[in-house]
């Protein structure tokens, strides 16, 4: 079986884009879902430390237990846990993109924002 692992917004509108994203982009059939409300500002800050573990022990499992090596984390529009600006988001991405890739060095980690017309993006 082939996993990659996704740690995006519960926000159920961008689930499905997100998923058909990355099956397709790198070509698994599963894709491991990681939801926390803002979670690109929870990852990008580490304000809440027991919020940041409970993300990272369940990518760990999803590592263990399911070989995962790539890893997206995603951003959309209109969240209700971190209504900022697309910018400001988008910083915070790339942030949480490095604190995966200094967590997990085995990793392939890439950002991505969802727009108001359901498109997946990546963040350069």
């Amino acid at each position: 079986m082939s996993f990659c692992t996704v740690i995006t917004c519960m926000d159920g509108r961008i689930q499905l884009p997100v998923i058909a994203y990355l099956q397709q982009q790198w070509g698994v059939p599963y894709v491991d879902l990681i939801t926390e409300p803002g979670v690109n500002k929870v990852l990008a800050e580490r304000t809440e430390p027991e919020k940041v573990e409970s993300i990272l022990e369940k990518v760990r499992i999803s590592v263990n237990a399911h070989s995962s090596r790539q890893f997206a984390v995603v951003g959309h529009f209109d969240c209700a846990g971190n209504p900022v600006s697309r910018e400001v988001q988008e910083e915070q991405i790339r942030a949480s993109v490095r604190f995966l890739q200094s967590k997990f060095t085995v990793a392939e980690v890439i950002g991505l924002w969802v727009g108001e017309d359901f498109t997946v993006k990546e963040i350069p």
